[in-house]
């Protein structure tokens, strides 16, 4: 995924060095995997950085949790999280329309998100310990289970919003996190258009990204809707439960004005008014507190290079099947 681009699809690539030798996984490359519940990680770079790794995506997936609210026997389906070499991702992650892409300079690639029904994987290159592409695996996560999983039902700005909260967060090495105060990854779509707004009201009346066509509708959709999760999930305990109690309403059908009216005890024209005055904004909390107990990561194990090769089968399988849908 790339940096102001890319957000709206499921599926998206990463700057890859292209090696025209063929695959050796393993061979010349150390891979170690570990298994956190339903996440696993199979990673280059050595035991630390693939413990790491798993670590982060457990604290991410609580995060996510803790701003949705999702009921903790919400089940998520299975995460496999690959950091490859270049050399595997030139056969392994990258289709011929990604490479002729590349070779033309039609796309700067990061990040490559495949979901399915019982397992998504994120993968990335890792050449050097850069934490950046994973900034995008997030942000595609994210929206992948607010879209299609435990929140498909929910009006598109409560998806497209709480998953921006999670748009380039950093997740520091005692599990507290800083939120990104812009929006590093944004839509990438061929017709800019006009440039438009979004009122309060005008947001909460789109529940469905299809009226969305042009690169200034998704932008400025994005932005404004992220705005509003900011006030509504990170302001006050109150103000989080009105959040989501005003998306479940709508969910089920109830006019916009009368669910404001429900959720917020106020006319839809006195919370838009005290929306667009900005004071709340002093009050958004961009740190989350690292979680009391956090959760053991057990020791990688290393691959011998067969099992390598398997584990990497997986995802030149899943990115051919991709490819072909």
């Amino acid at each position: 995924m790339s940096r102001r681009a890319g957000a709206a699809a499921t599926a998206l690539l990463i700057t890859v060095a292209f090696a025209s030798q063929p695959l050796r996984a393993g061979s010349d490359t150390a891979y170690y995997t570990v298994t956190v519940g339903r996440i696993s990680v199979v990673s280059i770079g050595g035991a630390k950085r693939c413990s790491r790794i798993a670590s982060k995506f457990v604290r991410f997936e609580g995060v996510l949790r803790e701003l949705t609210g999702w009921d903790s026997d919400v089940e998520l389906p299975a995460l496999k999280v690959f950091l490859i070499s270049q050399k595997d991702a030139d056969r392994v992650l990258l289709t011929d329309e990604d490479k002729r892409s590349l070779q033309e300079g039609r796309k700067v690639i990061y990040s490559k998100f495949l979901g399915g029904r019982e397992l998504n994987i994120a993968a990335m290159v890792d050449e050097d310990g850069y934490d950046d592409p994973m900034q995008s695996l997030f942000l595609l996560y994210a929206q992948s289970l607010l879209v299609g999983g435990p929140s498909r039902h929910d009006p598109a700005w409560y998806q497209l919003g709480v998953s921006n909260i999670l748009n380039g967060l950093v997740i520091k090495e005692d599990g507290s996190v800083i939120l990104n105060r812009e929006l590093p990854f944004v839509p990438d779509v061929a017709n800019r258009g006009k440039r438009v707004d979004f009122d309060l009201p005008q947001l909460l009346a789109i529940t469905r990204t299809s009226g969305l066509k042009t690169q200034n509708d998704w932008s400025e959709f994005i932005l404004r809707a992220r705005n509003w999760a900011q006030f509504g999930v990170l302001t006050t305990p109150a103000r989080r439960a009105q959040y989501r109690d005003l998306a479940m309403l709508i969910r089920q059908g109830t006019p916009v004005e009368e669910a404001v009216n429900q959720a917020f005890g106020v006319p839809l024209a006195q919370l838009t008014a005290e929306y667009a005055d900005n004071r709340w904004r002093r009050e958004v909390q961009f740190r989350l507190p690292a979680p009391a107990t956090p959760v053991a990561i057990p020791e990688p194990a290393q691959l011998d290079p067969a099992a390598a090769a398997d584990e990497l089968g997986i995802l030149e399988a899943r990115v051919k099947h991709t490819d072909r849908g």
